[in-house]
Parts: C-alpha cells; sequence; structure tokens
C-alpha cells in the first residue's frame, strides 16, 4: 500500500510539472527569435542609457527614470517620436511587472504626470518617419511580370506571390515568415473553382492571422476572381504556379525558399528589391528602393480600395481588420478629390450670383 501511495505520488508530481511548463508556455506566449530578439534590444537600449545616465535604482525602475529614458531615446536613435519611445518604455514596464513591481502608469501619484507628459511629447518632440513604407501600385506590378522570363519557376512564384498579396491585401506573413511559420500560406490552403486547370475563383483559407489565433479556429477565407481582361490575372499566375510547385505534400509551403523551407521575410524584400530596380526603366517616376516591402502590398491593395469608394465596413472585411475604424485611413481623401471639392465649393458663389442677381 505504501508503494502504490509513493509512485502515485510520483505520477502526480510528474503530471504537476507537465502542468506548470503549460502554464509558463501560455504566459511567454509564442514567442519568436525575432520577437525575443526585438524585447533585448529594447531592455539593452534601457541598460545603456542606465549606466550612461547613472539612473538608479535599475529596478523597480522609478517614475522618473521613464520620463528622463523617453528623453534620452529622441537623442538617441529612435526618432519616430511618441510611437517609438513608447515601445521602449512598455518593454520596461513588462520586466518590472514580471518580476513583481507595479505599471507606474497607472499609479494614482503619476497618472496625472503621465498623461501631460504624453500630450505635450506628441506636441512638442519631433518626429521622423524616413522608413515608412510606401504602397505598392499595379503599374509597378506590371512592370516587374514585364521585366521578367515567366517560364522560370521562380519568376512565375516571384511574380504570383507580388499579385497574390496586392489582390487579397493579406499580411507578408503569409508568404513569407520572419521566425514563426503559423501563418504562411500552405498548398491545403488554396482551392480553385471549378477545377485548377479551368479556373474563375480562388479560395484562400488563413488558418491564422495577427488578429485570429490558430488555436482559437477561426480561419479567414478570402477570393480572388479569375481577370481575363488583364494581360496578368492573379488567378492563372496562381494555378501555373500550384502546379509547377506542388509536390503532393499538402502540408508543403505555397511559397518557399531553399530545399521547401518557409520563404524568410530577407529573402522576399531582397528579391522584390531586385525586380523593382530591374524594372525601374519602365516605370514614369524613379524608385527609391529602400521604400518597398513586403508590407507596401497590403498598402497598395487597401489604399486602391479606399480611393474607388469601398465602404469602410467593406474595406474592414477585406483587410480582416479588427474594427472598421483600423480601416479608416485607407479611406481618406486623396489630393485629387480635395481639388474636386473645390468646384463643389465654386458652385456656392455661382448658385449665390444667380440668386443675387
Amino acid at each position: 500500500m505504501l508503494l502504490f501511495l509513493c509512485t502515485d505520488l510520483q505520477l502526480g508530481a510528474a503530471q504537476g510539472n507537465a502542468l506548470d511548463l503549460e502554464v509558463m508556455r501560455i504566459i511567454e506566449g509564442d514567442n519568436t527569435a525575432a520577437r525575443n530578439g526585438k524585447t533585448r534590444s529594447m531592455l539593452s537600449k534601457f541598460f545603456t542609457f542606465a549606466h550612461v545616465t547613472g539612473a538608479l535604482p535599475l529596478i523597480p525602475t522609478q517614475p522618473a527614470t521613464y520620463f528622463r529614458f523617453m528623453c534620452w531615446l529622441t537623442s538617441n536613435g529612435i526618432n519616430s517620436g511618441w510611437v517609438g519611445a513608447l515601445k521602449y518604455v512598455t518593454a520596461v514596464v513588462h520586466f518590472n511587472r514580471s518580476l513583481g513591481f507595479e505599471d507606474f502608469r497607472q499609479h494614482p501619484a503619476t497618472l496625472f504626470f503621465w498623461e501631460r507628459f504624453r500630450l505635450n511629447f506628441k506636441r512638442m518632440v519631433q518626429s521622423s518617419h524616413s522608413a515608412m513604407k510606401w504602397p505598392i501600385r499595379p503599374g509597378h506590378l506590371e512592370a516587374m511580370a514585364l521585366s521578367t522570363d515567366l517560364s522560370v519557376a521562380s519568376n512565375l512564384a516571384a511574380t504570383c506571390s507580388y499579385f497574390l498579396l496586392f489582390f487579397c491585401g493579406c499580411r507578408i506573413g503569409h508568404v513569407a515568415q520572419s521566425g514563426s511559420t503559423t501563418d504562411t500560406l500552405r498548398f491545403e490552403d488554396i482551392h480553385f473553382e471549378p477545377s485548377i486547370l479551368a479556373p474563375t475563383v480562388v479560395y484562400v483559407c488563413f488558418r491564422s492571422t495577427k488578429t485570429r489565433p490558430r488555436a482559437a479556429d477561426s480561419p479567414f477565407w478570402t477570393a480572388i476572381g479569375r481577370q481575363r481582361q488583364l494581360p496578368f490575372c492573379p488567378v492563372d499566375l496562381l494555378s501555373r504556379h500550384m502546379r509547377t510547385a506542388y509536390r503532393g505534400q499538402a502540408g508543403g509551403f505555397v511559397f518557399s525558399g531553399v530545399n521547401g523551407a518557409a520563404l524568410s521575410r530577407a529573402t522576399f524584400t531582397a528579391e522584390l528589391r531586385r525586380r523593382l530596380a530591374a524594372a525601374a526603366p519602365m516605370l514614369p517616376t524613379p524608385v527609391d528602393l529602400r521604400r518597398f516591402s513586403g508590407v507596401s502590398f497590403r498598402k497598395g491593395c487597401l489604399s486602391t480600395l479606399g480611393a474607388l469608394g469601398l465602404p469602410s465596413h467593406r474595406l474592414a472585411d477585406h483587410a480582416d481588420h479588427s474594427s472598421v475604424e483600423s480601416s479608416r485611413v485607407y479611406t481618406l481623401d486623396t489630393l485629387t478629390d480635395r481639388a474636386a471639392n473645390s468646384t463643389m465649393i465654386a458652385s456656392v458663389f455661382l448658385s449665390s450670383s444667380t440668386s443675387s442677381s
């Protein structure tokens, strides 16, 4: 009986250890190497600041230290204003909280000063958005397609990925990853109707996205209709690529790198810029290659739909935004729209003149 009890306790302890590991995995989240690297980089910046300025105590970090840190960041390489500086402070706050110390921003004694600091920081500290990426436009896509040989599998794959990203407006992580392959498209996520040989529409399943974790089992579906009037139809390109690249493994990546591994973000960006450079002579204006990356396709798609007058709620659905407010930035008037407003304003003057006479 005693032996049975000891064995039972050992089994229970083992199960408890396994549960502890699961608890820690959930608390830590799906931390990728890239995400962990960013956190380490932010904390290293804070430790550098503390060393240079003699900020003590380091932990728990004092409210005055946070304020000084944000001001120090603006003259030490962080030029993106409030948004950029806040990320660094948040990383330090999370580090403090993991050690049992509270978030100073929510403390009654500092809440007033934090709100005033936030308001005036946004108004008074100069920001620079030199790294902001520009949207890809249809002209860029056509020029890149025209300047390459689509009979070569690698050229077909790259061109296909560009048109897929542009028409779906999906995030770059579905094509090229930067650490985790959770969101990356696989062959089993693509379905052609009525067939892959003569498709009229292709359905794409994103089993997980930025707003939809895979564990929630709430995939996002989108579709692209065949565009026969275009010289480069996204459905035809995807059909050709699938028939060329598929090797009988449904779980294989639709767009892959060396030896079938998921395409890396760095490789994707370098290849995109190389192809843009090759297509530059066909474009009406010079191309600043540094301004284009994977996010350029999503920006191009959504800003195109916004300019065409697609309502915000439909734009949010197409983009899989968590709220309509997230899509608002893509439905702003263009400068052409604002110039046309002058005609509307002028019409009031004309009607007033007619009424006066």
